[in-house]
């Protein structure tokens, strides 16, 4: 049989204190003499006390517990997200509880449903589908605070994220000042709502003079460099064949240089590139990866910022409000 945990009760017998008193202590009272807390901290580490966290969960309402619903566990972007996200609430004396959706919709409702019966305080989402957050807003409404980590317009919601279309201006006007004038854009996100980055190459586009099919637009069914490679083929085989391809994430452009390699196809010479996110991998790419940096940490943390705020009732949470980080361009060899 397991040796029972160490109690309150245990602690005020070993010391002679009242419960009320070591309750005190180890909540770092002012109120008792320092050499009265230090004695009581010392028996309690002794005794390998650990404060039971759900008692004190019900007693104050709060789990100091965040859930965080990611779209993909094994974006590197989103590793990096939750890497921060983690990071700065653990400084603040909240944990995290991960859930990732496979952007799939049930998924991320099945999540949610969990995270709230475990009473966490807030929560951080990367929404499966733009199109489809009723679910997600009558959390809110609930009186469970929530922050959406992508741009959803007129969401009623906290947003903090990076200004997708901004990017893909940035990215497409890049090319277009190259002398480029034929693209393809491989949008692993178009099919979950996000517009952004297709209305922003449009608008780079449009600004050149160009007619709407200078741009192809091809719908991969997810964001895995295997699906950015198998893309390629059609691509290539298109009667107005690009001479520059943007990817929505690095992943898919890794795909592209890899089918580019296999098939004598010479990058930049013959075809640009231009990946999404700015990953940990993109300078050591071949030829390294010009993309569009995702600022993970920035949002991450102005978005547990926000949150806190929130939750903390400070005067500088005045309501919803949605912050879009400006996107740098990162130039390097395939471009």
């Amino acid at each position: 049989m397991g040796r029972s945990k160490a109690t309150l009760k245990d602690i005020a017998e070993a010391t002679g204190f009242s419960a009320n008193t070591v309750s005190l202590a180890l909540r770092g009272s002012a109120r008792l003499p320092e050499k009265t807390r230090q004695l009581i901290l010392k028996e309690a580490e002794r005794l390998n006390y650990s404060p039971n966290r759900i008692a004190s969960s019900l007693a104050s309402s709060a789990t100091r517990t965040i859930g965080l619903v990611m779209t993909d566990i094994l974006n590197p972007t989103l590793t990096l997200a939750a890497h921060t996200i983690e990071r700065e609430l653990a400084t603040a004396g909240y944990a995290v509880m991960f859930a990732a959706s496979d952007a799939n919709v049930d998924n991320e409702q099945r999540a949610i449903q969990r995270f709230r019966s475990y009473q966490v305080d807030g929560m951080l989402v990367y929404p499966a589908d733009r199109t489809n957050i009723a679910h997600i807003q009558r959390v809110d409404d609930s009186g469970t605070p929530v922050l959406l980590l992508v741009n959803v317009p007129d969401s009623g919601l906290d947003i903090v994220t990076i200004d997708d279309e901004e990017g893909a201006y940035r990215a497409f006007r890049h090319l277009c000042h190259a002398g480029h004038r034929q693209f393809a854009m491989l949008d692993g996100g178009r099919a979950l709502g996000n517009l952004d980055k297709l209305n922003g190459a449009l608008r780079a586009v449009r600004e050149l003079g160009l007619p709407d099919n200078a741009l192809a637009v091809y719908e991969p069914k997810g964001h895995a460099p295997t699906l950015g490679y198998q893309m390629m083929t059609d691509v290539m085989q298109a009667p107005d064949r690009p001479t520059a391809v943007f990817a929505s994430t690095d992943s898919l452009a890794i795909g592209v240089l890899h089918w580019c390699r296999e098939h004598g196809v010479s990058v930049p010479n013959e075809l640009a590139v231009v990946g999404y996110d700015n990953t940990e991998g993109a300078p050591y790419s071949v030829p390294p990866l010009s993309t569009v940096n995702y600022a993970a940490d920035e949002i991450s943390r102005i978005g547990v910022e926000r949150m806190l705020q929130r939750l903390g009732g400070s005067a500088d949470w005045r309501g919803p409000q949605t912050r879009l980080i400006h996107p740098e361009l990162a130039i390097r060899g395939t471009t």
